[in-house]
């Protein structure tokens, strides 16, 4: 061993220094630890694959969930009960026809056609042909009822009968409208007198199908 205070090397079993006389201290014996050895890992594995396998705890999860509000539920169905004019009883209008029809509706029915001879005023003898059923017979003229619905909101509104087209009306006016209703007119005023006025109801009906029979009009 070599001398703390000179450096002398000495025995080891020296307690004094040969060059300097001091005592000698031996040195602090050092353990020396045997790095770790890695364990067999067979042993291990043929443990862990008898081992049954052990679920892993379920975790708590928060779902966020959007509900979507109903549309508005659609509006209930609407009934609109629509009553057509009745008009004057039976009665009224045999006693109207009587007194008042039956004049006015010959001065009616002769100056319509005589518009329709003139052509320049055949728009307005047709119109009067169309409406000798409320002159003769005060019957009451047929509306349409009509329901829609517009931004939700339920409109009901009246009008006149959809009619035929145009042209259809038109051409069969001139090809059998205008002939066909002299002779409709005709019968009808003559069952009147031929039958002393038994035939009256007939007649009623006669003249109250006269705009179809000029002009295929629907009333």
């Amino acid at each position: 061993m070599r001398c703390t205070s000179c450096d002398t090397p000495n025995a080891t079993d020296a307690r004094f220094c040969t060059g300097c006389g001091a005592a000698l201290t031996p040195a602090p014996a050092v353990a020396t630890v045997a790095p770790p050895v890695a364990p067999d890992p067979a042993p291990l594995m043929q443990a862990a694959s008898n081992t049954t396998p052990v679920p892993a705890p379920a975790l708590n999860q928060t779902i966020n969930v959007t509900v979507q509000a109903p549309a508005a539920a659609a509006p209930s169905p609407v009934v609109v009960l629509a009553q057509q004019a009745a008009g004057p009883g039976c009665l009224v209008r045999a006693l109207y026809f009587c007194f008042v029809g039956i004049w006015l509706g010959a001065l009616w029915t002769g100056l319509a056609w005589f518009l329709l001879i003139s052509i320049i005023g055949l728009p307005l003898g047709l119109l009067m042909l169309n409406r000798i059923p409320q002159v003769m017979t005060l019957k009451p003229v047929r509306t349409q009822t009509q329901v829609t619905t517009q931004g939700g909101v339920v409109v009901v509104s009246q009008g006149q009968l959809a009619q035929h087209p145009f042209w259809l009306r038109a051409l069969y006016f001139l090809l059998v409208g205008w002939w066909l209703s002299g002779v409709w007119l005709g019968a009808a005023w003559g069952l009147i007198g031929v039958s002393f006025g038994l035939g009256l109801p007939l007649a009623f009906w006669m003249f109250d199908r006269t705009p179809a029979i000029v002009s295929l009009a629907r009333q």
